[in-house]
C-alpha cells in the first residue's frame, strides 16, 4: 500500500478524533471552565456577548478561556484575571481545554507535510 494513501487516511482520521474531543471541551467542560471566572469582569463580558448556546457562541467562550490559559501571564500582567483565579482551575480541566487546541497546530503541521510531500513527489489525487 502506498505510505502517501496511509498518511492521508491518518490525517483524515486524527481530523474527527480532533472534532470530537473539541466537541467534547465544549459541550461538557467549558461551563466548569467558566465557573472558576465567575467573578471576573471580561469572562462575564464576553459570556454576555456570546451567551446563546449555539455552536459558534461556544467555540467564542471557549477561545477565550484557551487565551487565558495559554497565556496567563500575559493576562496576569494586564490585569485581565489574578492569580487566584488561575490557581483554582484543576490542572485536568486544564488539559481538556488546551490540548484538542494544541492538538489542532500538530495536525496542520501535518497537513502541511502531506502537502509538501504530494508537491514534491508529484502524486495525483
Amino acid at each position: 500500500m502506498d505510505f502517501f494513501l496511509v498518511y492521508i487516511t491518518l490525517l483524515i482520521v486524527f481530523t474527527f478524533v480532533i472534532l470530537g474531543l473539541m466537541l467534547f471541551a465544549e459541550h461538557r467542560k467549558l461551563e466548569e471552565l467558566e465557573s472558576y471566572f465567575n467573578k471576573n469582569k471580561m469572562v462575564l463580558e464576553h459570556k454576555r456577548k456570546w451567551g446563546r448556546n449555539q455552536r459558534l457562541a461556544r467555540f467564542h467562550r471557549m477561545g477565550l478561556m484557551i487565551d487565558i490559559l495559554s497565556m496567563p501571564k500575559c493576562y496576569v500582567k494586564e490585569g485581565l484575571v489574578t492569580e487566584a483565579e488561575l490557581a483554582c482551575v484543576p490542572l485536568s480541566l486544564k488539559r481538556w481545554a488546551l490540548w484538542p487546541y494544541r492538538l489542532c497546530h500538530i495536525w496542520a503541521l501535518a497537513l502541511l507535510v502531506g502537502a509538501v510531500w504530494r508537491s514534491w513527489y508529484d502524486i495525483e489525487i
